[in-house]
């Protein structure tokens, strides 16, 4: 079987979750054919550069241009998408270069194009669409779907409402590479281990303050993970023995595991890789409107502890909660709950059920 996975650079959560599903499909079947691709990259191979660049600018400078851009995009039809004669001919040759026997897409524009493509040429190429968003944003539905895969049961009911049926919506959870799936190490309660990590774009609020109170908490490890922003691991590595910190690393499951608390975005990917790794995490102000969202989230199902204030001192929280076993263990709890929980079935299950409706 032939399988095109389809996702963009707007971040790194739509590129994991796409490795996630191309690993759990290599997994199931050893014989596969499973490319992976950036379709924006593949539409625009000089031009996406530089619509990434000013993605990544606009999320770290002008957030709130974005935030009001998504939520007015989500009150009106937005069919944001490549279009043209050109877009299709690149679609067609994409077609014609791959032969997929199944689509997947982990970003609202790639499942856009791919439907249009579909609606065009009437072909009859299985389209799955794997929501990496708690909070359901029209930008995700096509009628040329043929299943999706959803992080949580209030966005199945939210494709429903919408006219979805039922049985084309999957509750999987957000997608995880098979790192974060397998067995954790035991922990000590001698030392509590911290990581702080700020996504694919390394976006670290008040490092300085968390690295110095981390610096001189008793009893406290502390690792960052910075990501692809140099300037903070120019800044900080080796500047103090005690803490590790660490750019772009393929392994970080590895550190996520070791930890009895991680300090992040609250992105989605990140969520779903701390969930099954049964990690609780701590958030310092949100701002993007997704991340907001999952913060919330997190929040309401005891897993995570948000700092919303921007005027309070979130180093004094962070040293009680750090000091505190009773609620640290508690939190841990609820994570193990969580994970039990709101994942209907597995990645796997999903997969499988759409490959025998494709043959049937």
């Amino acid at each position: 079987m032939n399988v095109l996975i389809l996702s963009g650079q707007f971040g790194m959560g739509h590129q994991m979750a796409a490795k996630a599903i191309g690993e759990e499909i290599k997994k199931q079947d050893k014989d596969a054919k499973v490319m992976e691709l950036d379709l924006l990259t593949y539409f625009y191979p000089c031009a996406s550069r530089y619509i990434f660049k000013l993605f990544n600018m606009l999320v770290e400078r002008c957030y709130g241009i974005y935030n009001m851009v998504y939520k007015f995009s989500g009150k009106i039809k937005v069919d944001i998408k490549p279009t043209g004669i050109t877009a299709y001919k690149k679609l067609q040759r994409l077609m014609d270069e791959y032969e997929p026997d199944l689509i997947v897409c982990t970003l609202p524009l790639c499942a856009k194009s791919i439907a249009s493509y579909i609606e065009k040429t009437g072909c009859h190429i299985p389209l799955v669409t794997c929501i990496t968003d708690i909070s359901i944003h029209p930008e995700w539905i096509t009628a040329q779907t043929e299943a999706y895969l959803v992080p949580t049961q209030e966005v199945k009911a939210n494709l429903v409402q919408r006219g979805t049926e039922p049985d084309n919506v999957f509750v999987t959870g957000i997608p995880v590479r098979q790192q974060f799936l397998k067995a954790k190490e035991n922990k000590s309660d001698m030392v509590r281990k911290v990581l702080i990590m700020g996504g694919g774009l390394g976006i670290i609020p008040n490092l300085d303050e968390l690295i110095d109170m981390l610096h001189h908490a008793p009893g406290v490890s502390a690792a960052i993970i910075t990501g692809k922003n140099r300037k903070a691991y120019e800044e900080w590595h080796g500047r103090y023995e005690d803490i590790e910190v660490l750019g772009y690393t393929e392994h970080i499951s590895a550190y996520v595991k070791a930890a009895d608390l991680v300090i992040t975005k609250a992105g989605g990917i990140t969520l779903f890789e701390l969930i099954h790794c049964e990690v609780p995490l701590f958030v310092i102000h949100p701002f993007l409107e997704q991340e907001v969202n999952n913060a919330k989230y997190a929040e309401e199902h005891g897993i995570a502890r948000v700092i919303w204030d921007k005027s309070a001192d979130f180093t004094n929280v962070l040293k009680e909660f750090l000091s505190d076993s009773r609620q640290w263990r508690q939190m841990k709890g609820n994570m193990h709950k969580v994970k039990q929980e709101i994942i209907e079935c597995s990645v796997e299950e999903a997969l499988q059920t759409v490959k025998e409706r494709m043959i049937a």
